[in-house]
């Protein structure tokens, strides 16, 4: 797909795992995770969550995780209406049929696994695990401390300003104010975008919030796209707009639509924009 960046007025970034690449605080996420579990259900834990790293599990990206039914649920991109289902072991358990209602995404009984985050969720769920969310944050404060080192990337700031001289550059993350503002001055972003939008609720609110950019600017939907490594919270609902977007997909495994190009990285995005 080559995207006209030429009749894009408007670029709405993700930020965790977009902005940055680096993937090792997942494996801090999941050792604070694994550490909520009973004993008896730690290696069980570890060997799924290897094995969903490695694409050997029915829990992928992509896919959601139904916690009620204990079902991995692949869904149907536009109407969100199950297509097929697994159980935990990877056999499958129906063409859908059993879900008679779209799929409405939630961060407790239907799980989206749209990144890196989301995997040891559901294994940790799958395991009896309640709430995530102290060890969401834990992992969030250990990102801000002298352990926790982001991969250097200086090109990243000069790029972006060059890109915001013909574009409105707005942020839309699920991360809370306090921790955006402490990655923005981490990663050296300041001053980069026209607006910050937190606690984004995505991918139930995502469409929302596109409809809400589009009337601030006075857009059509061909004048936005939409760039992420979320295909349920950042990309699916652009395709769905009409939008343009740009997955960043380092396996190269996600289905994507017409309307979509797909990157390994957000360094490959720069050379693309022919403006």
């Amino acid at each position: 797909m080559t995207i006209p960046w030429q009749n894009v007025n408007t670029a709405v970034f993700d930020l965790d795992g977009t902005l940055y690449e680096d993937t090792h605080h997942f494996d801090y996420y999941a050792k604070q995770l694994a550490a909520k579990l009973a004993e008896r259900d730690r290696s069980s834990f570890w060997r799924d969550y290897d094995n969903m790293i490695k694409g050997n599990h029915p829990v992928a990206i992509g896919r959601v995780y139904d916690t009620t039914q204990d079902r991995i649920v692949e869904v149907d991109p536009e109407t969100y209406q199950v297509t097929k289902t697994w159980n935990w072991e990877g056999n499958v358990v129906s063409a859908g049929e059993d879900y008679v209602e779209p799929v409405t995404f939630d961060f407790d009984s239907m799980i989206a696994i749209g990144d890196g985050w989301w995997p040891p969720v559901a294994a940790a769920k799958h395991y009896g695990i309640g709430s995530t969310f102290d060890a969401y944050k834990a992992t969030k404060a250990y990102m801000q401390t002298a352990d926790f080192q982001f991969e250097q990337h200086p090109e990243r700031r000069e790029s972006l300003l060059r890109l915001q001289q013909y574009m409105n550059l707005v942020l839309l993350t699920n991360s809370q104010a306090d921790d955006v503002e402490r990655l923005i001055e981490t990663l050296d972003l300041q001053g980069v975008f026209h607006e910050i939008i937190p606690n984004a609720k995505k991918p139930a609110q995502t469409s929302e919030h596109f409809t809400s950019i589009m009337k601030k600017y006075k857009l059509h939907p061909e004048n936005m796209v939409s760039i992420g490594d979320n295909y349920l919270n950042d990309i699916v609902p652009a395709e769905n707009a009409g939008m343009h977007a740009v997955l960043i997909d380092p396996q190269g495994r996600t289905p994507i639509r017409s309307n979509t190009a797909r990157i390994r990285s957000l360094s490959e995005l720069f050379p693309l924009i022919n403006i």
